[in-house]
């Protein structure tokens, strides 16, 4: 006789639904991520709502979770295109709601909430940034906690424009910040405005600035960080080396440092004698509070809600259902925001998570020891490989690297770290104190430099980190079948274990080897006002310029794992040769750089781009000066350099006029690249050719109208970072089909014996 779902017990219940309906609700948010509009979705949401009330049994489920992947979809596609102002220079007034971060280059970041402009109030929050003038300090009243007054430009955050990049759009929804402010003209600071989160961000700062003073300023920074989710103390450096230990998530405040303070609570509330009931609700007053008082970060909210749905059904239920405990809080949180599926700290969160309750039982059972002391140590150490093996698909994903020392690390310096944070905490609670609370500051601070010279040491060490292409689609179901097979699921079918753990392991090493490259293609990256391009030709990785930062081309070799065989910097200008910083940071291996011969000779060569030459060379990378007549063989062609001349350039007040420009001959394609050459020097460089890759970002002082007609190009690209260039450089060309990276993201060529093509990154504008 079939049974009717909804007459099971509530546990019951929970156990065939909770897991099915979220793995719905997630599929739903990803389609509703992708959706052009939401009339489907509610379409779909109706039927499926009146297939559950028509319906029973197995085909109730099934409809059940069909209605939770509508109902994410729907939410969704709201929470990805909400209502936004429109892009104008207005009054804008609100609070400062996240610590000030002020960069090196002078601009100013931070997140306002109470937001009106041009007196009407918007909801959700609002990214403001601005520049200071040279020699210009922040002003003293400009803190977390403060109401501002401006005149600015409203924008619309924009998401990623090249493959695989960063997607700004939606790393400011997932902290539920719609869209951007720039500017700060008639700053004032109105009085009298209260908020409830600027008030807890001006206490958040101010407690930070207690711990730092009571402890020293690295130390206290790290404090702040672990406790109250201010990571702006935290060097770059030191971040680098948590990261490459795998240990990373020890710096921002999320379940780790939530179940350390639920911990230190539990052991507390025990010396009382109080109920259940009783100290689960002084629990959830405290751990609410500390959700307040982080900002709401998403990583408290979620695992202050995984400690109290356990203890609630341990109280109501009387059951211990991890699993559902686990599924209901992911439910909750992705109810409330979807855009958190797609965030790094959601994935690895819950993957840890995950690994710890499917695999770490298993683990504990494959080994067992009479000591109590060796049996704690292997389950310390099965819980640290349990959650390593959890998170192992997005750390591929998000870091492009395997951190090998990272089992040691969790192992041993987690343990320190717990007492490290219960130290912390005294600290914090001694604050009101004065004097007192330095004695346990100064034995924290030493035990913080006692940490930090450990990470240091072993993050410096070669070989921490295996270098791996982005985990894809191969990956996850390779992970899929190690979690299955390792897991305690399997416990009536332990035959199959072995199987699909070297199975699933054997997939995931296939995903992440990078494949043979047998085409030609030429991608030009979008990187604003600035040059960046990857020529691949077979098994031949060509860098033409690293962009200003060069974060968006580490990150796309870094992803494919790609090394460069040859680096082209046409000139020694930040714009086109800045980035080389980031490589080095990143470690890319590097093995030829070729520059103009009068690179070094320009009056306006930057001594830092000249300095990074040298850091190249001294790591062994082979520098090659260029002039015309000079030719680079390609496994598909040739690079041809047409300037500069060598012993024939004046003196270059401007590095522009020496910008190196090559001819690329690709499958009987040619293509005409030009860095940023001048107008008094292009037509020295003047060819035939079927593809111009415009000088200058489409400055009216190059590309004249004499160089188009004799370049005579079928198509234009461009590389600039404003409309204004755009249309420039279109009035020029006029009906010569130009590809620009500002409206249109990465600009990709594919070269075949039969011509070439052209696509976008993003829709034709």
């Amino acid at each position: 006789m079939q049974r009717h779902f909804m007459c099971l017990p509530v546990p019951t219940l929970l156990r065939w639904l909770l897991p099915g309906m979220t793995a719905g609700l997630m599929v739903g948010i990803l389609i509703g991520r992708m959706a052009a509009s939401w009339y489907l979705a509610a379409i779909a949401l109706v039927f499926s709502i009146l297939l559950c009330s028509f319906t029973c049994g197995r085909n109730r489920y099934i409809a059940l979770i069909l209605t939770a992947a509508c109902a994410g979809c729907l939410l969704s596609w709201h929470a990805y295109n909400p209502p936004l102002p429109a892009e104008d220079t207005c009054q804008i007034s609100g609070v400062i709601t996240q610590e000030i971060n002020l960069r090196e280059d002078g601009q100013v970041q931070t997140i306002l909430h109470h937001v009106t402009i041009n007196g009407q109030r918007w909801p959700g929050g609002a990214y403001w940034t601005f520049y200071l003038n040279e020699g210009e300090s922040l002003p003293d009243a400009l803190l977390p906690g403060a109401a501002i007054s401006i005149i600015a430009r409203v924008y619309h955050p924009s998401g990623a424009d090249n493959p695989g990049g960063f997607d700004f759009r939606e790393y400011l929804l997932q902290r539920g910040v719609r869209f951007g402010i720039y500017g700060a003209d008639s700053l004032s600071f109105p009085e009298g405005v209260f908020t409830l989160r600027g008030t807890l961000a001006r206490i958040r700062h101010e407690l930070s600035q207690q711990l730092m003073t009571t402890m020293g300023t690295e130390a206290g920074g790290y404090a702040a960080a672990m406790l109250l989710g201010e990571r702006r103390f935290i060097p770059d450096d030191d971040s680098d080396a948590f990261r490459n230990l795998g240990i990373a998530h020890i710096l921002s405040v999320s379940g780790y440092h939530v179940g350390v303070l639920a911990a230190m609570l539990t052991l507390l509330l025990r010396i009382f004698p109080l109920s259940r009931t009783l100290r689960l609700a002084i629990q959830t007053v405290i751990l609410t509070l500390y959700c307040l008082l982080t900002g709401g970060d998403a990583p408290v909210i979620r695992a202050a809600l995984l400690y109290l749905i356990r203890e609630i059904g341990h109280i109501r239920l009387n059951q211990n259902l991890p699993l559902h405990t686990l599924c209901l809080s992911a439910s909750i949180q992705l109810l409330v925001t979807p855009p958190l599926l797609t965030s790094a700290s959601f994935q690895l969160s819950y993957g840890a998570m995950l690994g710890m309750l499917l695999i770490r039982p298993y683990l504990r059972q494959l080994l067992s020891f009479e000591h109590p002391a060796a049996e704690r140590l292997w389950d310390l150490l099965s819980a640290s490989l349990a959650a390593q093996l959890g998170i192992l698909p997005a750390q591929l994903y998000w870091f492009g690297e395997l951190p090998l020392l990272s089992l040691i690390a969790n192992s041993f310096l987690m343990s320190f770290v717990s007492l490290l944070m219960g130290l912390y905490w005294l600290v914090l609670a001694l604050l009101p104190f004065g004097a007192i609370a330095a004695v346990p500051g100064a034995l924290a601070s030493a035990a913080t430099s006692l940490l930090l010279r450990a990470v240091r040491w072993l993050g410096s060490l070669d070989g921490t980190a295996l270098w791996t292409k982005q985990a894809n689609v191969l990956t996850i179901i390779g992970w899929l079948m190690v979690m299955l097979g390792l897991s305690v699921l399997l416990c009536r079918c332990s035959r199959h274990r072995r199987p699909l753990v070297i199975a699933g392991a054997l997939a995931m090493v296939v995903s992440l080897i990078p494949l043979p490259h047998h085409a030609t293609t030429y991608i030009q990256l979008s990187v604003g006002e600035a040059d960046t391009a990857v020529l691949h030709d077979r098994d031949a990785v060509i860098v033409i310029d690293t962009g200003e930062d060069g974060d968006t081309l580490a990150s796309y070799l870094h992803q494919r794992r790609m090394s460069i065989d040859l680096l082209i910097l046409t000139h020694l200008h930040s714009d086109h040769a800045g980035g080389l910083q980031a490589l080095l940071d990143d470690g890319i291996p590097i093995s030829c750089c070729y520059l103009p011969v009068s690179a070094e000779r320009a009056a306006d060569v930057d001594p830092a781009m000249l300095s990074l030459l040298d850091t190249l060379a001294g790591q062994g990378t082979e520098i090659v000066r260029l002039s015309r007549g000079d030719v680079i063989t390609l496994p598909s062609g040739t690079l041809t350099c047409l300037w500069p001349v060598d012993g024939q350039e004046r003196a270059l007040p401007d590095a522009n006029h020496g910008s190196l420009t090559l001819l690329a001959d690709l499958h009987g394609s040619t293509m005409l690249l030009t860095g940023d050459l001048s107008g008094i020097y292009e037509m020295y460089a003047a060819q035939p050719a079927d593809i111009l890759k415009a000088a200058h970002h489409g400055s009216t002082s190059s590309t004249s109208l004499a160089f188009l007609a004799e370049v005579a190009p079928q198509v234009v690209l461009l590389s600039c970072g404003n409309d204004a260039r755009v249309e420039s450089l279109r009035s020029r060309t006029g009906s010569l089909p130009l590809y620009d990276t500002h409206t249109r993201g990465a600009l990709t060529l594919r070269f075949t014996e039969g011509g070439f093509t052209v696509s976008t990154f993003l829709t034709d504008p």
